[in-house]
């Protein structure tokens, strides 16, 4: 069964730049459990074996603000105030560099080559699922400031952009 942790950050970030928020909760996870990053954002180990599901929402009530759900199996003992706290300071980091001109060209921009770093999977072989169908299969190849994946499909001819909120990723 699944455990985990939600907590509310505030970050002074114009709205549209709330959508770097789970990216950056991801990679300061993965820091602090020294794992590595799946796109969009799950905190995984080296092999892929998940570790922490991240997700968020965002609103706006007397400023931006982003509730981020953090979920693990409960086996895996993990400290959720640790986890909070790291997570919190990155994205107050985050917030800085953005505040600064840092994210003029996309929310990730600050912290793209780490998430680069982190990231698990550039290069393999995927599956594009919409609504639970296949859209493309191909290779995961890029992810841009925007967080937005792009998969070379088979053949190498057509490339596909897409946004976590659009479809997901399966390895294959």
């Amino acid at each position: 069964m699944g455990v985990g942790t939600s907590l509310v950050l505030r970050p002074s970030v114009p709205m549209g730049h709330v959508t770097g928020a789970p990216y950056v909760v991801a990679l300061a996870v993965a820091r602090e459990l020294g794992g590595r990053v799946r796109w969009p954002h799950e905190v995984v180990t080296a092999s892929g074996e998940s570790l922490v599901s991240v997700d968020a929402r965002a609103g706006y009530d007397e400023g931006v603000f982003v509730r981020c759900d953090l979920v693990w199996e409960d086996e895996k003992g993990l400290d959720a105030a640790a986890l909070e706290r790291v997570a919190g300071e990155a994205v107050d980091a985050w917030a800085d560099d953005v505040a600064t001109g840092r994210a003029a060209a996309g929310p990730l921009a600050p912290v793209l080559s780490d998430y680069f770093d982190a990231l698990l999977g550039m290069g393999e072989k995927v599956e594009v699922l919409r609504g639970g169908r296949v859209i493309g299969e191909g290779a995961l190849v890029a992810v841009d400031v925007w967080g937005r994946a792009t998969v070379r499909l088979k053949g190498g001819a057509q490339e596909l952009e897409v946004a976590p909120e659009q479809a997901r990723l399966r390895y294959v």
